[in-house]
């Protein structure tokens, strides 16, 4: 399984707390329209279905926006 209770948790968290924009590009033709309603959705189903491996591209999808959102941490010189 590629994401349990505490992962579920974190990305609630990580969710509750950025700044969501309204679309967001995935990928070249992949955009989400409504990035708050994406959100959501996958994170109820990767709720009601954890450990059903073939719901594992929603948490994998809701990985992806968060490495979007996630500013890259700058290494101090």
């Amino acid at each position: 399984m590629k994401y349990a209770d505490k992962e579920i948790q974190e990305m609630e968290e990580f969710f509750r707390t950025a700044d969501l924009p309204k679309t967001i590009v995935l990928s070249p033709g992949v955009v989400i329209t409504d990035v708050n309603a994406f959100v959501f959705s996958h994170l109820q189903i990767i709720k009601l279905r954890q450990g059903v491996g073939i719901f594992e591209p929603f948490y994998d999808r809701l990985a992806q926006v968060k490495k979007i959102l996630t500013p890259a941490v700058q290494g101090v010189s």
